[in-house]
């Protein structure tokens, strides 16, 4: 990362309100036309936030995001947010890749949280930062912020803060002075800390030298100088470009917004050469691939440079330590510290040493976060419970040790029915270090009944490790029988059988349908077949011509919990084709009329008998009777 000067992390994240575990806070900044909102929350990927605005005691609160600010979800987005800033981003972090720096961004809490305050544009992307230019300024006015899920549903509480939006820059510093050693130059300058309710808002400084030549102003270095509210006290380490000279320098502050003060008061100051080393330039300090920390940094101009030293502390309010028992040699410009251990954060100097043993004095300070490779222990004997009277499930589990760094335990859940098997969803959105939670369901809404439950549970820790993982199944016990199936159809195929059809149950419990039916002249529905829920056609083959039949369905689960009978359906089993021909037919005369007899047709579904009469035996036939 880029050398960041005046760089005492601890001061600076206490009053951001991210030290421990503070809670969530609003930073506000009043300019002239418009008012910027901060909030400290880390945000998961295409998570948000909603800003509401309150003009007047009691009012109502108006909402001024049309859609929730969110966080980017990719290193495109992110990168096409980011604009021309893009770049000094990368720079910042020292990416080669917008990959890589969104990496960084999952990764690099602290750091992230740093450049969040440094770049408004980042801010934006990363969703903590909203900026109303309909604001009242110059009245007073209560902004509140409610953090919301990719889909908008809320999550946490909200956060408020009332204030007069009044605007204002930063107070220019104070009280420069200035020391060297050759072309190396110490300069600093004064600027009241202030407490975490006095926030000031102010977050870096600019160091400018008046060019002699042209008159104008013109920075002194590149480098990134964040204002440690923890002091008053600051000051820069640089080169001159000449010595036994006068220069001119000023020093303005700037807040979280980009804006800057007036400046400081002019200090002129004569730069007398020494035989004290120059600062070592660009340091830089990284992780190596097994877990080290590497220290690299320039060779200075002096020719008789000798050697190095490089020092290292873990509490910046502690002193730093000589981590060097002997200067390195004049040509070794990088080096490791195999003392160094992950999960922590480490700050390092470098020095030089010169053929007289005068040592310089240390240069940039720089930073570097080990990454915690060790996941958080398994959690272990998970249980799920069933509560009949309360409707939820009561998980509970063990764990060997919680660990310092144990960030919270995530649980998964998915439901599996005869239907088919749902994907996992996570149950708890928040944190969670106990060994027990209730779940009450999809939306809080309960469980299916009938229906089982896979629960997966493993823990993380802040480094986003993750443990292996630990599962249980869970069935939903039945009480309420399925719903009936629908639709029930009865249909005479050719005379042959007799096909149902119908819609099924539209419960997901119900297992098997059991098909009822009753014979005209019986004594009422008998059970016929059981098949499985997925059937939703029966053939009844055992059927017989000129009968009367009736039919109903029922749903069964799995417990034996039957539903009422479906819709009815009768049908009148006939044959499909004509009866046979009429054989042996005869006719005498008798008492002044024609008496006729034949041979019986075979048929069961026979309904009965026409004649015909013609005068003639080829002519038209006539019926001689109606009906049958």
């Amino acid at each position: 990362m880029k050398r960041i000067v005046c760089f005492l992390l601890f001061g600076f994240f206490v009053s951001f309100g991210i030290a421990g575990n503070e809670d969530v806070r609003l930073r506000i900044v009043t300019q002239p036309d418009e008012v910027h909102i901060y909030h400290t929350k880390r945000l998961p990927a295409g998570y948000g936030f909603n800003v509401y605005r309150q003009d007047s005691p009691g009012g109502e609160f108006r909402l001024l995001t049309g859609e929730p600010v969110r966080r980017v979800r990719s290193s495109g987005e992110l990168q096409s947010r980011l604009g021309e800033s893009f770049r000094e981003v990368m720079d910042f972090f020292e990416a080669e890749s917008a990959g890589e720096l969104w990496l960084f961004l999952q990764s690099r809490f602290l750091e992230t949280m740093l450049a969040v305050s440094l770049f408004p544009e980042l801010a934006e992307a990363m969703g903590m930062l909203y900026v109303d230019d309909t604001a009242p300024v110059g009245n007073e006015a209560t902004y509140r912020v409610g953090f919301v899920d990719m889909p908008g549903n809320p999550v946490d509480e909200p956060v408020s803060r009332h204030l007069h939006l009044q605007p204002g820059i930063p107070d220019p510093p104070g009280e420069l002075r200035a020391e060297n050693d050759g072309v190396s130059v110490t300069l600093h300058w004064n600027y009241e800390g202030v407490g975490r309710e006095d926030d000031d808002k102010v977050i870096r400084f600019f160091i400018y030298r008046v060019n002699p030549d042209t008159g104008r102003p013109e920075q002194v270095s590149d480098r990134i100088i964040v204002r440690n509210n923890a002091y008053d006290e600051h000051a820069l380490h640089f080169r001159s470009p000449r010595v036994n000279v006068t220069e001119q320098y000023f020093v303005t502050a700037a807040d979280i917004t980009g804006q800057q003060s007036e400046p400081s008061e002019i200090l002129s100051y004569e730069i007398i050469d020494t035989e004290i080393p120059a600062v070592v330039e660009d340091v830089r300090v990284s992780e190596t691939s097994d877990n080290h920390s590497e220290i690299t940094w320039t060779k200075p101009a002096e020719q008789d440079i000798v050697g190095y030293h490089v020092y290292r502390t873990d509490d910046l309010s502690a002193s730093f330590r000589q981590i060097t028992r002997e200067p390195l040699a004049a040509d070794q410009l990088s080096y490791v510290d195999r003392e160094a251990r992950g999960g922590r954060s480490y700050f390092y100097h470098v020095t030089a040493v010169n053929r007289l043993g005068y040592e310089s004095d240390k240069g940039a300070l720089v930073m570097v976060t080990l990454r915690d490779v060790t996941p958080p222990p398994p959690p272990e004997n998970l249980t799920a419970e069933f509560d009949i009277e309360s409707e939820t499930v009561n998980l509970d589990w063990d764990i060997s040790e919680i660990t310092p760094d144990l960030r919270s335990f995530i649980i998964l859940r998915r439901i599996e029915t005869s239907r088919g098997t749902g994907g996992f969803n996570r149950i708890n959105f928040t944190d969670l270090r106990e060994t027990s939670f209730i779940d009450a369901g999809e939306g809080g809404e309960g469980f299916q009944e009938g229906a089982r439950y896979r629960y997966v549970i493993y823990s993380s820790d802040y480094a986003e490790n993750y443990s292996d993982t630990i599962t249980t199944v869970m069935e939903v016990p039945l009480f309420t029988p399925p719903d009936p199936p629908g639709g029930l159809i009865a249909v005479n195929d050719r005379g042959i059988r007799i096909n149902l059809n119908w819609n099924a149950s539209p419960s997901l419990t119900a297992e098997e349908y059991v098909i009822h039916r009753a014979v005209s002249g019986g004594s009422g529905l008998e059970e016929l077949k059981r098949v499985p829920s997925s059937a939703m056609f029966y053939r009844d083959e055992d059927v017989e011509t000129g009968q009367e039949y009736i039919y109903a369905l029922t749903a069964v689960d799995r417990a034996g919990n039957e539903s009422e009978r479906s819709n009815y359906d009768t049908l009148f089993f006939s044959s499909v084709t004509p009866p046979g021909s009429v054989r042996n037919i005869q006719a005498v005369e008798r008492d002044g009329g024609i008496y006729m007899r034949w041979e019986r047709v075979p048929d069961n579904d026979l309904a009965g008998y026409k004649v015909y009469r013609s005068d003639i035996p080829t002519g038209i036939y006539e019926p001689v009777h109606e009906g049958l």
